[in-house]
């Protein structure tokens, strides 16, 4: 990302943000989101210098968050953006009515805890498959 950024510049292109995407493997947990976290060693190891150079260039940090990948059939409305009693973060005693609100808080979070809670988050993609493994349930 150094290197492509730095070939822009010299190329008198200016205005160009350089990212990447992350699925949210990266976390080692969402819930609450109040205790999310990166992976230990993507935590120190990959993310806090990708980020330090996000925030240096003021570029977002672009992830791909998949409400379906937390899917159950208890939380279904939850993952599907449909009415429900949320989830309760008694940390932050936010209360979340959706799985991308909370997936979005615990990726800006986990940022925080690494010093970078100022850069942007975009989302590169999400949605619901579109087909289903034998193992999962229909929606």
């Amino acid at each position: 990302m150094r290197t492509l950024h730095r070939a822009l510049i010299r190329s008198g292109i200016q205005g160009v943000n350089v990212t990447t995407t992350h699925s949210l493997e990266i976390l080692e947990s969402s819930q609450p989101p109040s205790l999310a976290k990166f992976r230990l060693g993507w935590d120190n190891g990959d993310l806090a210098p990708m980020l330090q150079f996000l925030q240096e260039t003021k570029s977002p940090f672009m992830v791909n968050p998949y409400p379906y990948f937390g899917y159950s059939p208890k939380h279904a409305n939850f993952a599907l953006f449909k009415p429900n009693s949320g989830l309760h973060d008694k940390y932050t005693k936010q209360t979340y009515t959706n799985m991308f609100d909370l997936l979005i808080d615990a990726v800006h979070i986990s940022m925080k805890k690494l010093g970078y809670g100022d850069v942007e988050i975009a989302v590169g993609e999400t949605g619901w498959a579109s087909a289903r493994e034998t193992f999962e349930p229909k929606c």
